[in-house]
């Protein structure tokens, strides 16, 4: 079989996308994953989508052209992971807000997922999110919408990151993020809430206790129940996000058109 030029860089045009998302989506984007299988998975799946992916009318032909065309390539694919990763960042964001709540903001480890140090509820909510994820074939779903993004937009055509739609949508995803984070860490807030309070009463009765080291030491063990209680409403709430994520590409996909 001879492939010629055009084929090439259809190929090199959807490897490109398919590298953008691999930057930013879940699974895929860690760290601990080996660079090489990471690059092999890259490239077998440009393979299996070379000859079924529709392509741009008008494929670029000049170095210049082709160049910026690799580069869009790439930026639709990081914002497809980008959009995917997003509820693991809500999740990790809530572990760090209960972290803070806990005392706990001083015990960071480095984490080899994103490459930055990261907080201990933190990494345990990242991690309970990641089964979660993987279990309802969410990395599935994120090839799922790699492979739809070609049918939505095809390999060569410029996207529009220049859309009110595109920049609305990040916007509320932002929003998300944070009402995502708060809600689940909510429980242990709030119970950490009602402890403080208790010691400002014992406090005021009893000055001569020290509720400033007792409340070291009840804090981390309120939160984790916190957490524990909350984890049947967690698992259920990640579920939820997935479906939204799901609905978020939809999205994403009408908006860069």
């Amino acid at each position: 079989m001879i492939i010629s030029l055009g084929q090439l860089v259809v190929f090199f045009l959807i490897l490109a996308r398919i590298a953008g998302v691999f930057l930013q989506a879940p699974i895929f984007n860690s760290r601990s994953f080996p660079f090489f299988a990471k690059t092999a998975i890259c490239v077998w799946t440009a393979i299996v989508l070379w000859f079924v992916t529709p392509v741009h009318g008008s494929l670029p032909e000049a170095l210049p052209a082709l160049i910026l065309a690799l580069i869009f390539e790439v930026a639709i694919g990081f914002v497809i992971g980008f959009t995917c990763n997003i509820i693991f960042l809500a999740i990790q964001a809530a572990g760090e807000i209960m972290d803070l709540q806990m005392g706990l903001s001083v015990a960071t480890a480095l984490d080899p997922v994103f490459g930055s140090v990261i907080s201990v509820i933190g990494r345990l909510a990242f991690f309970i999110a990641l089964i979660v994820f993987i279990t309802a074939d969410g990395h599935h779903l994120v090839l799922a919408a790699l492979h739809q993004s070609f049918t939505a937009l095809p390999a060569g055509k410029m996207a529009n990151f220049s859309s009110p739609l595109l920049a609305q949508q990040m916007i509320q995803l932002g929003s998300n993020l944070w009402f995502t984070a708060i809600k689940l860490a909510a429980p242990a807030i709030l119970l950490i809430f009602i402890s403080d309070f208790s010691f400002g009463i014992v406090s005021r009765v009893a000055p001569q206790v020290n509720v400033f080291m007792l409340g070291f030491q009840v804090k981390p063990s309120l939160g984790l129940l916190g957490l524990l209680m909350s984890l049947p409403f967690m698992v259920k709430y990640i579920n939820k996000l997935i479906e939204f994520m799901a609905e978020q590409l939809v999205v994403l996909a009408n908006s860069i058109k």
